[in-house]
C-alpha cells in the first residue's frame, strides 16, 4: 500500500510538473504575441513619424524653391527695367549726337548703334583698329560728336587710349565707314615700372 500511494502521490507531482510546464509555455507564447504585437506598434509609430518628417521637409525644400524662383524672378524684372531704362537713355543720347545745326534728327539717327568690346590694336589719326572677341578686325572712326570716357563715364582723350587697350565702342554707319558714338576705355595698358 506504501508503494502504491507513493506510486500515486509520483504521479500527482508529475502531473503538477507537467501542468506548471503548460502554464510557462503558454506564458512565453502569451509574451511573444505581446512583443510582437508592440514592435509592429512600434514600427508603425516610426513609419508615421518619419513619413511626417519626410512630409515636413518636402514642404521646406518646396518654400525654398519658390523664395528662390521669386527671387529670381524680381532680379530679372530689375535687370529688364535697368535694360530698358538703358537704351531709353542711349537713344536719347543717340538722338541728341545725330542732331544737326538746324535741330532735325541727322541721317544717322535712324540707323542702329552696334557696339563691340575688344582691344585697340592701332590707332592712326582719328581712327582706330579693334579686334573683337572673334578675332575680327574693326577700324572705327571718331570724330568731334564722339564720346571718349573711361569705365567710371569720366572724359579722356584719344590719346589716352593706348594699343592694347580694352574698349567698348558703340558704332553707326556711315556708308561704308564705322563711326563711333563713343568709346569707353575699359582698361587701359598697364606700364611697366622699370
Amino acid at each position: 500500500m506504501i508503494a502504491v500511494t507513493a506510486v500515486a502521490g509520483l504521479t500527482m507531482v508529475t502531473g503538477c510538473k507537467k501542468d506548471d510546464v503548460q502554464a510557462q509555455r503558454e506564458d512565453v507564447a502569451e509574451a511573444r504575441q505581446e512583443a510582437a504585437q508592440e514592435t509592429a506598434e512600434a514600427r508603425q509609430d516610426e513609419s508615421q513619424e518619419l513619413a511626417s518628417a519626410q512630409e515636413n521637409a518636402n514642404e521646406d525644400v518646396a518654400e525654398a524653391r519658390q523664395d528662390a524662383n521669386d527671387k529670381i524672378a524680381s532680379a530679372n524684372e530689375e535687370v529688364r527695367d535697368e535694360e530698358q531704362d538703358l537704351a531709353e537713355a542711349q537713344a536719347n543720347r543717340n538722338e541728341d549726337l545725330a542732331e544737326g545745326g538746324s535741330g532735325m534728327a541727322g541721317t544717322t539717327s535712324a540707323a542702329a548703334a552696334t557696339t563691340v568690346n575688344g582691344r585697340v590694336l592701332s590707332k592712326s589719326g582719328d581712327t582706330l583698329t579693334l579686334v573683337d572677341s572673334s578675332n575680327k578686325e574693326l577700324k572705327i572712326k571718331t570724330n568731334d560728336k564722339t564720346a571718349l570716357m573711361d569705365n567710371g563715364s569720366r572724359a579722356v582723350k584719344l590719346d589716352d587710349i593706348q594699343e592694347g587697350s580694352q574698349v567698348r565702342a558703340s558704332y553707326v554707319m556711315d556708308g561704308k565707314d564705322m563711326v563711333a558714338r563713343d568709346v569707353t576705355l575699359v582698361a587701359p595698358v598697364k606700364k611697366l615700372d622699370k
